[in-house]
C-alpha cells in the first residue's frame, strides 16, 4: 500500500457524520490508521462505482470508501441511492431510517394522551440513566402505596406495528419498578426496571391496537417508591 493511500488521522472529536449517516457525530480521541484505496461497487451485476472514488453527501465531497482494521466503511446513504432505497437520520430518536420505514414512524410523546390516571407522570422532562441524560420520554415516581400503579393511555387508531421504547430506573430512592404495555385493556408486555442496571430496550407489537396504554408500577414487597421511565418510544407504521 503507498503512502499516498495510506493515511493517519490525528482526531479531536473524530467527525464521521458526513461519511457514513449525513449527520450522525462519533466522537474519538485516538489516532487511527485508515485506507482510502478505491473500491468498485457491483449492484445487480451493474457497476456503480461513484466517479474518483468520492460521493457528494449533501453538497460535501467525501471518501466513497474507508478501510480500517480489515473492515471497509462506506456512506449509508450512497449505499441506499444504489440499492433505490432512502436513507436519513432521525436526531430525536437517534435512528438510522433506511427504505419504508423513513417517514412512517411517530415518537409516542409527540401524541396527545388519552387518558391519564391521578399522580404525577412527566413528559420529556429530563432523564439520566448511568450518566446518560434523555429528554424524550415518560417517567414518574410510584409510591408502594395508593395509587400504587399510574398509567397514562394513547389513541392509535390501529395505525402502528410497532412499539419500539427504553425502560430504566432513573431515580437513586427505589430500586425495582414494573412497566407494562397494554393494548386495548390487553397486556401486551411487562418488564423490571432496576437501579444501576442501565438501558434495556424493547419492542412490542401493536399491530391493530386501538388504545395503548402503559404502567407504572412499585414492586410493594420490595421499597417505598421508585423513579422508573421509558425514553425514546417510537411507533412504527
Amino acid at each position: 500500500m503507498s503512502l499516498m493511500k495510506k493515511m493517519k488521522y490525528g482526531v479531536t472529536g473524530f467527525t464521521l457524520g458526513a461519511v457514513f449517516f449525513g449527520g450522525i457525530a462519533f466522537g474519538a480521541t485516538t489516532k487511527i490508521e485508515v485506507s482510502l484505496d478505491q473500491i468498485k461497487f457491483i449492484v445487480d451485476n451493474v457497476d456503480k462505482t461513484p466517479l474518483n472514488g468520492k460521493f457528494n453527501n449533501n453538497g460535501t465531497s467525501v471518501p466513497a470508501s474507508l478501510s480500517y482494521s480489515g473492515t471497509t466503511y462506506v456512506p449509508l446513504k450512497m449505499v441506499g441511492n444504489m440499492v433505490g432505497k432512502e436513507v436519513a437520520w432521525e436526531g430525536k430518536t437517534k435512528s438510522v431510517l433506511i427504505g419504508d420505514v423513513v417517514g412512517e414512524q411517530k415518537s409516542l410523546t409527540d401524541l396527545p394522551p388519552l387518558k391519564v390516571s391521578s399522580g404525577e407522570i412527566k413528559t420529556n422532562a429530563r432523564m439520566e440513566v448511568k450518566g446518560t441524560r434523555y429528554t424524550n420520554g415518560i417517567s414518574t415516581l410510584v409510591s408502594a402505596y395508593d395509587p400504587g400503579v399510574l398509567s397514562q393511555s394513547y389513541n392509535l387508531n390501529g395505525q402502528y406495528k410497532q412499539f419500539n421504547f427504553g425502560y430504566a430506573s432513573i431515580g437513586t430512592g427505589g430500586s425495582l419498578g414494573q412497566i407494562s404495555v397494554y393494548g386495548d385493556g390487553e397486556e401486551l408486555w411487562t418488564g423490571n426496571a432496576v437501579t444501576g442496571v442501565g438501558l434495556n430496550e424493547a419492542s412490542v407489537s401493536v399491530k391493530g391496537v386501538q388504545e395503548l396504554e402503559i404502567r407504572f408500577e412499585n414492586q410493594k414487597d420490595e421499597y417505598t417508591y421508585t423513579d422508573i421511565a421509558i425514553i425514546n418510544p417510537v411507533l412504527i407504521k
